[in-house]
């Protein structure tokens, strides 16, 4: 089992007990920039019912994330026809963007009304889908957040994931910045202009000053919503658009390079960019590509499975440490 260790800390024998083989259901969810899906299971992993809500990314608007995440959570419930306060005998695992910055997982875990939770980031959740349980393999997320993650002998080794800031290169919040970014130069006289670029800069009335507001003013995932559009004046043919799409590729390598991807194991290209960059790839790498084992909402399945039975062998509950932690909240009605 991947680092069993792992999930086993911070359980407490003050906690109530969930035991083997018991009714207890398990809510799985990823979160990301464009949104959140959330899928209950019984003990066996089998679904029964599935919903999806907004964007929930916890650094980029905690308090939206939240209230999306339950109104999710909410909804799947009454979809599988179990009231919301059977909640409280039940295990959750979220697998949310932005996660692994200072307490907003510990923050996300409190009062959700489960009987116990955890919360981490999206990457784990998604490595876990991808490679199944797989004990070496690489894995790529490329949509409106990016990260790298590198298996070896069951434990990960991450790349990446700081956000739209510093980090989240390649992704499509990257890509529609660059192209701004572009746009300026052309006002600038750095670059010629593309029809790519002609046309963002008429969607602004020609005004570098209203790029910059708007690039100030709104979230990533609406700076993402210029990647399509990137991809195809690549394909079409556009010089600005090639040049961007080149350095996207030019970066991954680095990353897969950095990461020993060669040195054994599958690639999964994840996300909505994931296959664009897939077939860009230089031959050596996209050899190595293969689907992935399942999704997001697979892996965090399989690893509240494995937390469920953690708890119930340890005879208890939930736990007390980091990320192990019960819930005293009440859940809705």
């Amino acid at each position: 089992m991947v680092l069993y260790g792992y999930y086993m800390s911070g359980l407490s024998e003050d906690a109530p007990e969930i035991a083997p083989g018991g009714s207890a259901c398990i809510v799985a969810v990823d979160g990301g920039g464009t949104g959140c899906r959330v899928r209950l299971a019984d003990s066996r992993g089998r679904i029964l019912a599935e919903a999806s809500g907004g964007p929930a990314n916890v650094n980029t608007d905690f308090g939206a994330a939240r209230r999306n995440i339950r109104a999710a959570i909410d909804r799947v419930y009454e979809d599988a026809g179990r009231s919301r306060r059977q909640a409280a005998g039940d295990v959750a695992w979220l697998g949310l963007a932005g996660a692994g910055f200072g307490d907003l997982a510990r923050r996300m875990e409190a009062g959700l009304g489960f009987a116990a939770v955890r919360v981490t980031t999206d990457s784990m959740t998604t490595v876990e889908g991808a490679l199944g349980g797989a004990a070496q393999g690489t894995v790529v997320l490329i949509g409106t957040g990016s990260f790298f993650v590198r298996r070896e002998g069951g434990r990960d080794r991450h790349v990446g994931g700081w956000g739209y800031q510093l980090g989240d290169e390649c992704s499509g919040a990257w890509l529609g910045r660059e192209l701004l970014r572009a746009v300026l130069h052309v006002h600038d006289g750095l670059l010629a202009s593309s029809p790519l670029t002609e046309a963002v800069s008429n969607r602004f009335g020609g005004d570098p000053g209203a790029i910059v507001r708007h690039a100030q003013a709104v979230e990533p995932g609406e700076i993402a919503r210029l990647a399509p559009e990137i991809v195809a004046a690549h394909d079409a043919g556009d010089p600005v658009a090639g040049a961007i799409m080149a350095r996207g590729v030019g970066i991954l390598c680095e990353r897969l390079e950095h990461l020993g991807a060669r040195n054994g194991g599958t690639l999964c290209m994840l996300g909505g960019l994931g296959g664009v960059y897939e077939r860009l790839l230089p031959a050596g790498y996209r050899g190595l590509c293969r689907p992935p084992r399942g999704n997001a909402l697979d892996g965090a399945i399989a690893l509240a499975r494995r937390y469920l039975l953690a708890l119930a062998e340890a005879g208890a509950g939930c736990g007390t440490g980091r990320g192990m932690k019960g819930n005293t909240g009440e859940a809705a009605g």
